[in-house]
C-alpha cells in the first residue's frame, strides 16, 4: 500500500536543467475494468502526452531536446529498431523544433511504410535502415553518422537509445513526483508500480523518483528485452550515474530493482497469447497495449500476480508508455484473435 507525505520536488537539484515544454501533463490515472481479488488495476495514462508524439518518450525528450538547444545543435540522431516509438516521437519533436533529425534503425525494411516508420518518414527524417545491426552496433553507427554530419559542418546531438541517459532520466523522476501528488489527493492505495523495461529510463526515473517522494511502493519493471538478471546490472549502474550526476540525496539498494521477464520469444517478437491478450484487454477496457512494450508487460504482470510471483496488497499502476502506432504492422495476426471475440 503507497504510503507518502506530500512530495516536495519544487526546487530540485535539476531544477537549472534546460527544458523544453513538449507534454500534455500532468497525464490522467484512471481506473479500468480489470482486476485480481480485491485488488484493481489503475492506468497512468502516459499514452496520452500528446498525439502522434505519445507515450513516455516525450518526458526524456523535454530534457533531452532543451540540451540540445542549449548546446547550439542543429540536428537530433538516436537510434533504435525500424518500429521504435522512441524514433517516432524524436522525428515529430525534431520538425516541430526546427531541427534536422537522423534516425539510425535495426531490422528489415517493410516493402510499405507503416505504424512508427511511415511518421517518422513523414516528418522529414532521415532514415537509414541496417537490417544486420544489433543494440551495440547500432549506437557505433549512430555516432558514425553524428561523426558524418561533424565533418559537413553540421552540429549534432546523439541521443542514446530510448533516450535512457541522465538527462533523459529527469522526465520520470518528475514524473514519479506527479504520480505520488496524484494518489495523495485521491487518497488511492497502491502497493505496486509496473511499466516495461526497454532501454531503462523509464523505470530507473520512476524508482529514483519514487524514493526522492518517500513513496513506499514497489516499481516493478517489466524486461521486455533480454532477462533480469542481465538488466539488473545495467540498472544498477544507470541509477548511480543519474543520482551521482544530480547529487541526488537518495539511497537505492540492489532489493529496490524489483524485475519480471516479459520477453518471451524476444524484443518485438510477439507470441499468440500476447496478442490474445492484447485483444481481450482492448474489448474488456478500451485501453489500447502495443504488441513490443506495453502488451508484453502486462501480459507478463498479468500472469506474474495470478501465479502468486507478484503478491499484492492493494491496487496496482501500470504506467502505459504508448506504443499504438505499433499495432498495425501486426493487424493480419491480430484479426485472427478479432474474429474469435
Amino acid at each position: 500500500m503507497s504510503s507518502m507525505s506530500k512530495p516536495n520536488l519544487n526546487n530540485p537539484p535539476w531544477a537549472s536543467a534546460p527544458r523544453v515544454a513538449l507534454a500534455r501533463i500532468p497525464t490522467p490515472i484512471e481506473s479500468c475494468k480489470y482486476q485480481w481479488g480485491p485488488y484493481q488495476l489503475l492506468i497512468k495514462r502516459d499514452d496520452l502526452t500528446d498525439c502522434p508524439i505519445s507515450g513516455n518518450k516525450i518526458r526524456k525528450l523535454e530534457y533531452l531536446v532543451g540540451d540540445a538547444l542549449a548546446q547550439n545543435c542543429d540536428t537530433l540522431i538516436t537510434c533504435g529498431g525500424v518500429q521504435s516509438n522512441h524514433a517516432r516521437a524524436t522525428a515529430i519533436v525534431a520538425r516541430r523544433m526546427g531541427l534536422g533529425c537522423v534516425l539510425v534503425l535495426s531490422g528489415e525494411t517493410p516493402d510499405v511504410l507503416d505504424g512508427n516508420l511511415l511518421l517518422s518518414k513523414m516528418s522529414g527524417a532521415e532514415v537509414r535502415i541496417y537490417p544486420d545491426a544489433n543494440g551495440d552496433q547500432r549506437a557505433e553507427r549512430m555516432h558514425r553518422v553524428a561523426d558524418e554530419l561533424r565533418e559537413q559542418g553540421r552540429r549534432p546531438y546523439v541521443i542514446t537509445s530510448g533516450g535512457s541517459d541522465e538527462v533523459g532520466v529527469l522526465g520520470y523522476i518528475n514524473a514519479a513526483a506527479e504520480i505520488a501528488e496524484q494518489l495523495l489527493e485521491d487518497r488511492t492505495r497502491v502497493s505496486a508500480i509496473v511499466v516495461a523495461v526497454g532501454s531503462g529510463g523509464t523505470y530507473a526515473g520512476l524508482l529514483i523518483g519514487a524514493k526522492l517522494c518517500a513513496m513506499d511502493v514497489k516499481i516493478i519493471g517489466a524486461t521486455v528485452d533480454g532477462t533480469p538478471e542481465s538488466w539488473r546490472p545495467k540498472l544498477r549502474e544507470y541509477i548511480d550515474r543519474s543520482v551521482n550526476r544530480w547529487q541526488l540525496n537518495v539511497q537505492v539498494g540492489d532489493d529496490d530493482i524489483d524485475l519480471i521477464p516479459a520477453a518471451g520469444r524476444g524484443y518485438a517478437l510477439s507470441s499468440g497469447d500476447e496478442l490474445k491478450f492484447i485483444t481481450g484487454f482492448a474489448g474488456t477496457t478500451g485501453v489500447y497495449l502495443d504488441p513490443v512494450y506495453t502488451g508484453k508487460t502486462l501480459f507478463a504482470f498479468d500472469r506474474a500476480v495470478k501465479d502468486g510471483s507478484v503478491k499484492l496488497d492493494g491496487d496496482a499502476l501500470f504506467v502505459h508508455t504508448g506504443g499504438v502506432f505499433g499495432l498495425f504492422p501486426q493487424r493480419e495476426r491480430l484479426n485472427q484473435f478479432i474474429s474469435q471475440l
